[in-house]
């Protein structure tokens, strides 16, 4: 009869679920997302009863073939396997309306659905397994709960794969699935699953004392966080943070399997242990995006949970597959590698000085209440205990000098209430514990920089990669030293040229076009910040290039980017020289990055020298010269290796008329070569006597172009017409 009861009830609770459905469809109900939200909440609240309440039947078993099962060796399996898989799957469909991932789908698809159907034809051994053979005598809340569970997941399920539409999945999603598949069941394995299965295998399992058995145990800990960092880090934002979600509300289904509802209703018992804690704040913070209050698991969880590996209270002899046991590993485990993940793969950002003393005020208010707590709850049970700072469990491992601090205590009475509290002991177990915080951040801050190198290889290597493929596209069949654009051969090409600077909205330059030959000096003119040196260095490699191309004598800059380099000689309008060497080793270390052999370096050495009288300097330490000697050394320097484009960006900073001339009579014997002079300056007047064209720019765009020639036979000066354009007058 009582089996019937519970027939109806889940049956009642499809029917409830088809009648919801039929109402999804109805044409006024326009936002499907809301019904799918409201489902997945009620099942919340349903499997949190069905759940919450007692511990499993099951769980009593121990051995299934040799133990005492409740029920028969194959509907025991059965059971805790359907079991198992049903919590994945009540928590893949309570997630699925917040994140709508592809891959979720798909598994409700080909596993929750599946399971929900083997729960209704297994629903009486299912029902006996988690409350007991007297389900059917006595009225059982968890039963009820549980009927309606089946039934909310079989509607559930059933109603996404029939609006996702036709049943199809291409090989990438299978591969996805399967990928998914093994760590959704891991994370949410039920404690007593391999108790259950293989009894109490590997007895006398000893934890104290940096054991051989607890070695394998915490080294091997750190592999899984590892392998789902790189996993995980190259995913987008949405599936990082359903990933870690489900991770941390699997191990926090795990961790209540010791705290039900009559462990609740014994405060002595309640989870208040700092790793306890961890539990519960990790996914509300995740769901809530509380970011201020994940620092204090961050900065106060991460350090207890370590330390409560290295020194766990489970004491000795027990199975590897004890239930107690996975809970405490499950619980300091993921209270230790959660939060770490969660900055590591940037849902929440790494903290700074300010969160850490935020974090160090809620850990102060923390302990005030569990000091308080701990001497309150010891007047009716002397074994409490909350964060061991009420008994000698840490002070034993410290020595005697720990013991003898406890021995100084303070009480107060409240009623027939003692207050007990260890004063110094407490004191300084807050502020070791402080200590021990700051330096677990000094950690952490090196373990990401190593993972920021890393990332920074990785991207370097792709990038690299995509610029090789993008070169091959370009040069189609040419050589990788050959130009892309023969064309250009001989010319200085800026495309739609583009530059802003990181987040800024604002470009520094914008669709810049220009076209330099060989054999002219080119002026370039405009005021300070007008997008000058942005063009220059974007020009020669020291900057990246936001959109558009850049092509140097035909090689395109940025996917030909040694090739070139190597055609440009630049004088930049900071240098910056090894002054610890002569000029003669300078301008030989430049010679050597460019490979120009031995006889054309001397000679074009000797001819420099002498044009810019520097004989008795050369073999002269650099730091011994002036500011125009290093400007000549800069000036040779970029000559060395005969460049076609020579780059001078306010080259005549500091020199004297001689030299001066000298530098014009350089610009002029380079473009006779063919080559092209770039020249930017704001000395006018020398631009208007060397120059034969000159581009204008202002505010990041190039204003025009014009020939000094045409400017003479127009009689107009370049000062008042550059002046005037810059004001918008031309």
């Amino acid at each position: 009869m009582q089996f019937l009861y519970y027939a109806i009830l889940f049956f009642l609770a499809i029917l409830l679920s088809f009648l919801f459905f039929r109402l999804s469809k109805h044409k006024r109900i326009k936002n499907l997302d809301k019904i799918y939200k409201i489902f997945a909440l009620i099942l919340a609240l349903v499997f949190a009863v069905s759940y919450g309440l007692f511990k499993e039947a099951i769980a009593s078993t121990v051995g299934v073939v040799f133990g005492t099962p409740i029920l028969s060796p194959f509907y025991t399996i059965v059971s805790l396997f359907l079991t198992w898989f049903t919590y994945a799957g009540v928590l893949l469909l309570i997630l699925y309306p917040f994140f709508k991932i592809k891959t979720i789908q798909n598994l409700i698809k080909f596993f929750v659905l599946p399971v929900a159907i083997l729960n209704i034809i297994f629903f009486l051994p299912n029902l006996q397994a988690l409350v007991g053979t007297s389900v059917f005598d006595v009225f059982s809340i968890k039963a009820f709960a549980y009927a309606i569970e089946c039934g909310l997941v079989f509607v559930f399920s059933l109603l996404i794969v029939i609006k996702s539409g036709k049943i199809k999945i291409t090989k990438i999603e299978v591969r996805n699935v399967l990928l998914a598949i093994l760590p959704i069941l891991l994370c949410i394995l039920p404690p007593y699953f391999l108790h259950v299965l293989f009894g109490d295998y590997g007895m006398n399992l000893e934890l104290e004392g940096l054991t051989p058995e607890h070695r394998i145990m915490v080294y091997g800990s750190l592999i899984i966080p590892i392998l789902i960092y790189f996993f995980l880090k190259n995913k987008d934002a949405k599936v990082i943070r359903f990933s870690l979600l489900y991770l941390s509300l699997g191990m926090l289904i795990t961790f209540m399997f010791n705290y039900k509802l009559e462990t609740f209703l014994n405060p002595t018992s309640w989870p208040l242990h700092l790793c306890h804690t961890a539990m519960y704040i990790v996914p509300i913070c995740l769901i809530f995006k509380w970011e201020k209050l994940f620092y204090f698991t961050y900065f106060i969880n991460v350090l207890g949970a370590f330390l409560a590996m290295v020194m766990p209270n489970t004491g000795d002899g027990l199975s590897v597959f004890d239930p107690g046991l996975v809970v405490f590993w499950v619980n300091h485990y993921s209270a230790f590698f959660m939060p770490l993940l969660v900055v590591a793969l940037g849902v929440f950002s790494r903290p700074k000085w300010k969160q850490f003393v935020y974090s160090m005020v809620g850990f102060a208010v923390y302990f005030l209440l569990i000091l308080f707590i701990n001497a309150w709850f010891t007047n009716y049970n002397s074994g409490v205990d909350f964060f061991f700072v009420n008994s000698d469990f840490i002070a034993d491992k410290l020595g005697l000098w720990a013991e003898h601090l406890r021995d100084i205590t303070a009480s107060f009475q409240i009623g027939n209430l003692t207050f007990l509290f260890y004063p110094l002991y407490q004191v300084l177990f807050f502020l070791v514990y402080v200590g021990f915080a700051f330096g677990m951040w000094f950690i952490y801050e090196q373990f990401f920089s190593l993972a920021r190198q890393y990332r920074d290889i990785a991207e370097r290597k792709k990038k690299i990669k995509l610029d090789e493929l993008a070169l091959k596209i370009l040069l189609n069949g040419k050589g990788v030293n050959e130009p892309v654009n023969e064309e250009g051969i001989n010319k200085l090409i800026l495309k739609n040229f583009s530059k802003k600077y990181g987040d800024s909205k604002k470009y520094a330059v914008k669709d810049a076009n220009l076209e330099v030959n060989g054999g002219e000096i080119f002026g370039f003119l405009g005021p300070n910040g007008a997008g000058k040196s942005t063009i220059i260095k974007s020009i020669v490699g020291i900057q990246p290039i936001t959109s558009g191309v850049i092509e140097i004598c035909g090689f395109d800059c940025q996917n030909q980017s040694i090739m070139a380099k190597k055609q440009i000689g630049f004088v930049p309008d900071h240098y910056a020289l090894y002054e610890k060497l002569t000029g003669r080793e300078y301008i030989n270390y430049i010679a050597d990055l460019y490979g120009v052999s031995l006889e054309d370096r001397t000679a074009r050495l000797k001819k420099y020298v002498d044009q810019f009288e520097l004989e008795q300097a050369i073999d002269n330490t650099i730091k011994t010269y002036s500011h125009g000697m290093k400007q000549k050394i800069t000036i040779i320097s970029a000559l060395i290796h005969n460049p076609k484009l020579w780059i001078l960006d306010e080259p005549l900073t500091g020199l004297d008329p001689n030299s001066i001339f000298q530098v014009k009579k350089c610009m002029k014997d380079h473009v006779k070569k063919g080559n092209i002079v770039f020249f930017s300056s704001h000395i006018i007047d020398v631009v208007e006597r060397i120059c034969d064209r000159i581009a204008i720019i202002n505010k990041g765009k190039i204003l025009g172009i014009y020939l000094i020639s045409d400017l003479e036979k127009q009689g107009i000066k370049l000062e008042e017409f550059y002046l005037n354009t810059i004001k918008g007058k031309n």
